[in-house]
């Protein structure tokens, strides 16, 4: 059982960031070059790569999406994660099955060696989990983005939810606010970490309403699980951009505006809206409705005023 801290105040649940940490998987179901990234055969990796390239960002079902860079860096091989990375291209940004990054699971198995290495050799790659510097500095930034973006004073984000994720230690989840609630689960997302978000935040009877790139009605934890998945599918990353809240001084409910920006990818949201009605004795989001249309981007002379070219 977690640990309790008291300071002059209310119990909070200390507890890490992520939903604890990842176990490792057995990557040996799933073919040699998952084996030879495991155990840091850099020359098997270099045999299997050559006859089939295209295997490098191969995906293991059995191991929750890994491919074998993720399960090197997993596993601590540095060297495997500098063969894979540079000489066969691996691509670092696939999430797995539980929208996981590389860094989060590396830093899951105390790996901070492997991180700092991707840090430095991808300076453009977006680290969102907390537990790193470049992490928390880069949440706190979105943070307070989001903050700014908020006209209303009493629905701005609340600065306790970022101590608690930058700390590590989490409200009891029945004891929160509609507005932590929704905060909490806002930088959750940002972060990476769906099934906390999912636990913590979502009740388990949600009933949820898709429509703009995805039209269909979700239920429970299975549904807001599949609804991230579908996120993920068509936005690669977690560059998401808040620009207006309202957090209902009764009722119980929460709408948001929000927009993405993907320069890289030629991805952009310009439509994002989602609704939340949330019971505060429970602390969980009970309905959502959600809205958003993903674009491939033609770029005009401004580049900060791209035109939506054609729909996703």
């Amino acid at each position: 059982m977690p640990s309790t801290i008291r300071q002059n105040g209310p119990a909070y649940v200390t507890k890490p960031v992520k939903a604890g940490k990842t176990d490792k998987k057995d990557p040996s179901v799933c073919g040699p070059l998952f084996v030879a990234a495991m155990n840091g055969e850099v020359d098997q990796i270099d045999n299997i790569l050559q006859q089939n390239p295209k295997k490098v960002d191969e995906k293991c079902d059995e191991c929750d999406g890994y491919t074998p860079v993720i399960v090197a860096a997993i596993y601590g091989q540095l060297k495997a994660v500098e063969r894979l990375c540079r000489k066969w291209n691996a691509n670092v940004e696939i999430r797995d099955a539980n929208s996981y990054t590389i860094v989060k699971l590396a830093l899951d198995q105390n790996h901070g060696d492997i991180v700092d290495w991707l840090i430095k050799e991808y300076p453009k790659m977006i680290i969102t989990d907390p537990r790193h510097p470049k992490g928390a500095e880069w949440l706190t930034a979105q943070f307070w983005k989001m903050w700014n973006n908020i006209e209303e004073e009493a629905s701005k984000p609340p600065k306790d939810v970022l101590d608690q994720l930058l700390k590590g230690q989490l409200k009891p989840d029945t004891d929160r606010t509609v507005s932590e609630v929704y905060w909490e689960h806002i930088l959750l997302r940002y972060i990476g970490d769906v099934p906390l978000d999912i636990n913590r935040n979502y009740s388990t009877n949600l009933r949820m309403a898709f429509c703009g790139t995805f039209d269909r009605t979700l239920h429970g934890h299975e549904g807001i699980r599949e609804s991230a998945r579908l996120l993920n599918l068509v936005l690669p990353t977690t560059q998401y951009n808040i620009i207006g809240t309202h957090v209902a001084p009764k009722g119980q409910w929460v709408t948001e505006r929000w927009e993405y920006h993907n320069y890289k990818d030629n991805l952009q949201v310009l439509d994002g809206i989602d609704t939340f009605l949330i019971n505060e004795d429970e602390g969980k989001i009970e309905v959502m409705l959600i809205n958003y249309n993903v674009y491939n981007l033609e770029w005009i002379d401004d580049p900060e005023r791209p035109r939506p070219n054609t729909r996703v």
